[in-house]
């Protein structure tokens, strides 16, 4: 048989063994860990709970979970999909003491053929890429140090097992961005960390309510100012956040030629007007 044939094929033992687990979680696992090296993962494609009060989980090939979209479908972004359609897939149902859950194979055909080839990277699938909570927060210990997300992968790569992308890093990161908002909006979060960190802050709005700069400084480097006011330094930086508003720092200079941080402020752009206000 060609070699090549050979490797674009499942291998016998694809099936985890049925068997008992702990927890679902432990289940769940324990599939996975068994689907990595073989070329394909397990998502949760759907659960139920019977009238008994038992739950039952199938989980299926994360190639075939979810809905393929149809060629005649319109989408707003004209994107691949990796969804094939396939049917592997095994089914694991709770105890009636609720203590343990047993896994089986399902009966019928196709739940135990694949309908597309292995895969040759455990990063093809999400499932395998997950970061544990430990890793999640390495990464954002790593970003609030100004590590690059490049810098923060091969970190990873070179001190667990995890096999996260790029992408998953700024994934990660978007997250913890949502969490430490609380459900705000951007701006909201903004001005409440100001106040909780003790920045004194201003905003100008425009007539529609939109924000259109925002300068904030520390009640101390403003102490500072006052004690040394006769030299001032203002500098911008370009295109350094996602509303391509140019962040202007206002830097001060002491008696002894240190400079300090007074003010920074995020302008709408760069005209006399917008930076000197009305």
């Amino acid at each position: 048989m060609d070699p090549t044939e050979e490797s674009n094929r499942f291998p016998d033992d694809c099936l985890p063994p049925e068997g008992e687990y702990g927890s679902r979680d432990t289940l769940y696992k324990a599939i996975n860990e068994w689907a990595a090296p073989r070329g394909y993962g397990f998502v949760i494609a759907r659960s139920r709970v019977t009238p008994s009060g038992r739950a039952n989980v199938v989980f299926q090939c994360d190639r075939g979970a979810g809905r393929t979209p149809a060629s005649s479908d319109k989408r707003q972004r004209q994107t691949t999909t990796r969804r094939t359609g396939c049917q592997f897939s095994v089914i694991a149902k709770e105890s009636v003491d609720r203590s343990t859950w047993c896994m089986s194979h399902r009966s019928g055909s196709g739940f135990d053929t694949h309908n597309h080839e292995p895969s040759f990277s455990q990063c093809a699938h999400p499932v395998h890429r997950q970061l544990s909570a430990i890793d999640r927060s390495t990464v954002c210990n790593l970003a609030n140090a100004g590590v690059a997300p490049k810098e923060i992968r091969s970190y990873l790569h070179n001190n667990s097992e995890s096999q996260a992308t790029q992408q998953d890093i700024y994934n990660c990161l978007a997250q913890n961005k949502r969490d430490l908002s609380k459900g705000q909006s951007s701006v909201q979060a903004l001005a409440n960390e100001l106040e909780n960190e003790g920045f004194w802050n201003r905003m100008q709005l425009d007539q529609d309510n939109r924000i259109t700069s925002i300068l904030f400084a520390h009640l101390e480097s403003l102490k500072y100012l006052a004690a040394y006011p006769d030299l001032l330094i203002l500098d911008c930086t370009y295109k350094t956040n996602k509303y391509k508003m140019p962040l202007l720092d206002i830097i001060g200079v002491d008696a002894c030629q240190r400079s300090f941080c007074v003010a920074f402020a995020f302008l709408s752009g760069e005209e006399e007007m917008t930076i000197s206000g009305p």
